[in-house]
């Protein structure tokens, strides 16, 4: 009996870190249209792997963690072309030819990619139901963003699959990896080993389009997604999927469409409607009804 309390209590943390890791992804979208502001697109995606892969150097030399890059070299090379690349340049080629209501599509297919990775990579077993469910709860949050925007599907969206399975990837790694190092360690690696190419990257997108004027908005934006949105978010996030299984605390990704409305509504105006809170208390009693079946 214990040991049952024990593991449900490590549970429960582990989505209780998902879901602070969740809330700082959330942000992502509003900042980054902040940012976009100031800075051109190549400049606010590669500035930011740029940015946090610097701090990310000074926080393991410092702490004598640089051959930690090294020894586990193979698995953080996979996250690095997860989170480090594919991911952020993926979205940014296909938000330069579609819409960014199209980034709710990554929101939606998230958590079932890193679920079906998740089972792959750490040999997770659930039930049927389980992901029945999942895939009800990927269908539900698709649907709205569908209908909220009229969205139509298009050539770009091949990108944006690509992207989702990107960083599901990355995900599943980073949450094994999380299991011998720290979440911290995991990605600030993983920042490390891009930098040679997201650094030059991002002196050729300032060369190339440099700002005229920057406006405070647009890089409390830069900053945010630079230190939350591609460092320090992801310390809780690996860690609450090293705790709490990958499968089932990814299904937090779900809320993340719905945070990012209600975070854009405060930070930029936009509106939400009795809908957005009515499947979002959908989504809740889904991922509640995962846990139980899990």
């Amino acid at each position: 009996m214990k040991s049952t309390e024990q593991t449900l209590t490590t549970t429960q943390y582990g989505l209780f870190l998902g879901l602070i890791g969740v809330i700082c992804f959330s942000f992502t979208v509003p900042m980054t249209k902040l940012a976009l502001a100031s800075f051109n697109p190549w400049l606010v995606s590669f500035g930011r792997l740029a940015g946090a892969g610097l701090i990310s150097f000074v926080i393991l030399q410092q702490q004598n963690k640089l051959p930690l890059i090294r020894k586990h070299f193979r698995l953080l090379a996979g996250v690095s072309l997860g989170v480090g690349l594919g991911f952020p340049v993926l979205m940014s080629v296909a938000m330069a030819s579609t819409s960014s209501s199209h980034a709710g599509i990554v929101l939606a297919l998230l958590p079932l990619t890193t679920a079906i990775f998740g089972a792959i990579i750490h040999r997770e077993t659930h039930s049927r139901l389980f992901w029945a469910i999942s895939a009800s709860g990927c269908l539900t949050v698709l649907g709205y963003v569908l209908f909220r925007d009229q969205v139509q599907l298009q050539a770009a969206d091949l990108l944006l699959l690509a992207a989702a399975l990107f960083a599901s990837f990355a995900y599943a790694l980073g949450a094994q990896l999380s299991k011998q190092i720290s979440g911290l360690d995991v990605i600030c690696c993983a920042l490390v080993i891009v930098l040679p190419l997201t650094l030059p990257a991002a002196l050729v997108a300032w060369q190339y389009e440099p700002p005229q004027t920057v406006q405070g908005s647009a890089l409390a934006g830069f900053i945010y997604v630079t230190l939350f949105s591609q460092l320090f978010g992801f310390v809780p996030w690996y860690k609450g999927l090293a705790m709490g299984g990958v499968a089932l605390v990814s299904q937090l990704q779900l809320l993340q469409t719905f945070f990012t409305l209600l975070i854009s509504a405060w930070l930029l105006g936009e509106s939400i409607g009795w809908l957005e809170y009515g499947i979002a208390l959908l989504v809740i009693a889904q991922i509640y009804i995962a846990k139980k079946v899990d």
